[in-house]
């Protein structure tokens, strides 16, 4: 699935999200710091968000963002499933501070999302652009060295071949640390599925 029709999909979704965590379009507009008529817009299909903006939205909504831009498909009944994605397929969206490319887009309700991420970013995000989701991640740098930032402890740093587990409900941060630009595999794990 392309980026168009996964935009498409997080703006069909977006309304539904809102409601089910229980927020008014103000109290969105408040924490994501999208205004009231741009969230509306989103909902009502009338406007494409920008990537910036889906980011906002889904950190406020403690939602990955790959979870936001899943496709609307029925879960599979069985439990034997297998999707790939080849080298060079993944769609790729960026941020003013890392590129992501998302795998096994085309597998709904799933509880994992595998992330390959290109840490672009040498200075340390505003506290505000942290991410933060339901669930739990796991990072492994794949090249270079990052600084990895976590809500409630001190940074730790990172080289190839070094992971770490940690509570994504804690706002986190990676920052590149190395003399080029850090690979990092992220797999983010819910408790309840992305849908």
């Amino acid at each position: 699935m392309d980026e168009a029709a996964l935009i498409t999909a997080f703006c069909k979704k977006l309304k539904s999200l809102r409601q089910a965590k229980g927020l008014t379009l103000d109290e969105l507009s408040q924490t994501s710091g999208v205004s009231i008529s741009t969230i509306s817009k989103i909902e009502n299909q009338q406007q494409k968000p920008g990537f910036e903006t889906l980011l906002k939205i889904s950190r406020a909504l403690h939602i990955n963002f790959v979870h936001m831009l899943d496709p609307p498909q029925a879960a599979p009944q069985k439990l034997a499933r297998r999707v790939v994605t080849r080298a060079g397929t993944a769609p790729v969206y960026e941020s003013g501070h890392y590129t992501y490319a998302a795998h096994a887009t085309d597998l709904a309700q799933k509880s994992m999302v595998p992330l390959v991420m290109h840490i672009k970013t040498r200075i340390v995000p505003p506290f505000e652009e942290w991410s933060v989701h339901d669930g739990e991640e796991v990072a492994y740098v794949i090249e270079g060295e990052v600084a990895l930032h976590t809500e409630h402890y001190t940074p730790i740093t990172l080289s190839k071949g070094d992971s770490c587990y940690f509570d994504s409900t804690m706002r986190h941060a990676y920052v590149s640390t190395g003399d080029s630009e850090a690979t990092v595999l992220s797999i983010c794990l819910s408790i309840i599925p992305f849908s």
